[in-house]
């Protein structure tokens, strides 16, 4: 065990710094001068094969000419790296035939070469690190590499997704479509991103069978328990259609929760669009209508706080026990129209007789929406609700009060605002 401890752990070879004519060479792309300066050197690199390990190792000392091929810059970049990063292609093969586990080496951002590639947009260059990362010869360090992340915990293709490099992406998913599967260290995947970006053609791309059929092995998670659907349910109708007709995954999205129990379908009631509305309603399961979040909202009631007339007119349609739909509070789609004012909610269902049954409900505390109104002091709702004669003004509540008994209890002392609701043959009187 003694011997073991005193045997010097191999961390790589020594660390050496790349000459500064090399990084010219290597920043500029010039082929032909760099390969005058390896033949200078004699071009052999140790067998071609090396593990740089950044940030270890004793002090940087200028490369000597039998390997100064392997030397890193002052940000730990190698020769390879600075050559995808700036899209030589021709330079990266010559790179990858004379130093081939360079591929397999990280900088001090944990960068692999095919990120650096993957950030500039340059197809070539990943195409080339591809091969040898999935050629002959390629082994364990190789396939690790491809399906590295780095310090900002992305893989390759996350962050050819995040610099909106659609032909890396095209060819990523060709090559590796596995590198779909890893989502970052906060739960983001390449699909998430690509839909909350608006990226169509990225996301067809990460959604693409393979050519025997296979589908993609995406994944479709995203922060807070979010999924792909989630966030395409605020973008647009198209990306929303090419996520739910990924088979067989796609169309059971509909379902899923995130971390607060919305729905995609929640989501687009709140933020998107009709056309996305539509398209969710016109999925396969009307279960997604019957899925409250954590406070017990349906689809229904959200569509009533902010005021969505013909989003509640098709969900009503598609959900025939609608009235029964509550939430904690016991509050119906009215009720929640009525807390958050929205008179054009409340004057759509006061027109229409279908949603009659809604007007006299009572919620949890015996409220009804002429309470809500009146607790709150929305004289133009109670004003709506009134001239319905079916709405009855002298319901209880569990305090034994009326709604006229609320609008005492808010009276501000000495106020001087009074509002006087007429609908014969009733007048009640209010003062707010």
């Amino acid at each position: 065990m003694a011997g073991a401890l005193a045997t010097p752990v191999n961390l790589g070879p020594e660390r050496v710094t790349l000459s500064e004519e090399l990084l010219h060479v290597l920043t500029s792309g010039d082929a032909v001068r760099f390969n005058e300066l390896l033949s200078s050197s004699g071009g052999q690199l140790s067998n071609g094969h090396v593990t740089v390990n950044v940030g270890v190792g004793p002090t940087a000392t200028t490369a000597s000419s039998s390997c100064q091929l392997l030397g890193v810059s002052s940000n730990g970049n190698t020769a390879l790296h600075l050559a995808a990063s700036r899209g030589h292609a021709e330079l990266a093969a010559l790179i990858c035939e004379r130093a081939p586990s360079l591929v397999a080496t990280r900088n001090r951002c944990l960068d692999t070469p095919l990120h650096c590639a993957a950030k500039a947009g340059s197809r070539d260059v990943a195409a080339a690190l591809l091969a040898r990362m999935r050629g002959a010869g390629a082994g364990a360090d190789e396939e690790m590499a491809l399906r590295a992340r780095n310090r900002t915990g992305a893989t390759a293709l996350y962050e050819a997704v995040r610099h909106g490099r659609a032909p890396v992406v095209d060819l990523l998913m060709a090559a590796a479509p596995e590198m779909a599967s890893l989502p970052t260290h906060d739960g983001f995947s390449p699909l998430y991103l690509a839909a909350s970006i608006d990226e169509l053609d990225m996301v067809r791309a990460l959604l693409r069978p393979s050519q025997d059929g296979t589908p993609s092995p995406a994944s479709f998670s995203g922060p807070e328990g979010r999924t792909a659907l989630h966030v395409a349910a605020t973008s647009t109708k198209e990306i929303a259609e090419e996520i739910l007709s990924w088979e067989p995954v796609g169309p059971s999205l509909l379902t899923e929760v995130d971390s607060s129990g919305r729905t995609p379908l929640q989501y687009a009631v709140l933020y998107g669009s009709s056309h996305v509305v539509q398209l969710f309603l016109d999925g396969r399961t009307s279960e997604q209508l019957r899925i409250p979040d954590n406070h017990g909202l349906f689809p229904v009631h959200t569509a009533a706080m902010v005021g969505r007339s013909r989003v509640i007119d098709e969900l009503t349609k598609r959900c025939p026990d609608y009235y029964e739909l509550v939430d904690d509070g016991g509050r119906n789609l009215l009720h929640c129209a009525v807390q958050h004012d929205m008179a054009k909610v409340v004057r759509h269902i006061c027109q229409n007789d279908k949603l009659e049954m809604l007007l006299n409900a009572t919620d949890a505390e015996g409220n009804t929406p002429l309470h809500l109104a009146a607790k709150h002091g929305f004289p133009r709702i109670v004003s709506l609700l009134l001239q319905k004669t079916s709405v009855e003004t002298g319901i209880t509540n569990k305090d034994g009060l009326t709604a006229a008994d609320l609008c005492r209890r808010a009276i501000a002392p000495r106020s001087l605002h009074y509002f006087l609701v007429t609908y014969l043959p009733r007048r009640l009187v209010i003062v707010l």
